[in-house]
């Protein structure tokens, strides 16, 4: 009997925790270079549905759809924040469909950095891995966090 109930604690642990529904967000808590990252998920029925990022400032108007500052990335790097806002969010979630995670065994998908936004590349996993912290937990709303 004993063994059963330890096989069935591995299992369990093995499987992962459960994905609480709810609407998570997180700012990062200070605004180089004027811009704080965020991200933010939507979860239901355990699933991730929706995931977004982008970069505010202090202001409130998001980079994404700052025109001169996306042109300007855009000739230095090749890409922009319009752009890989969009193929980061993408890349998770195609990153969720490929594993095939139901909704009782959720596991972080890779995430791609993407040429040109590195920086905001790994800001954006340190970001999903905190907003699935928080979804195990069920703390939905708001959160901020140094990056």
């Amino acid at each position: 009997m004993k063994k059963i109930i330890l096989y069935l604690i591995m299992a369990t642990s093995i499987l992962g925790a459960q994905l609480m529904d709810g609407e998570y967000f997180v700012q990062q808590d200070e605004y180089p270079h004027g811009w704080a990252s965020t991200a933010g998920i939507r979860v239901e029925d355990g699933k991730i549905v929706e995931v977004t990022t982008d970069k505010v400032n202090k202001a409130g108007k998001l980079v994404s759809q700052d025109v001169k500052y996306n042109e300007k990335m855009r000739a230095k790097s090749g890409t922009d924040p319009k752009e890989y806002s969009v193929v980061l969010t993408e890349n998770f979630m195609e990153g969720l469909e490929k594993k095939s995670i139901g909704k009782d065994d959720f596991q972080m998908p890779e995430i791609d950095i993407v040429a040109g936004a590195t920086s905001s590349s790994k800001k954006f996993k340190k970001m999903m891995e905190f907003l699935v912290e928080k979804a195990e937990s069920g703390k939905t709303g708001d959160h901020r966090m140094k990056l």
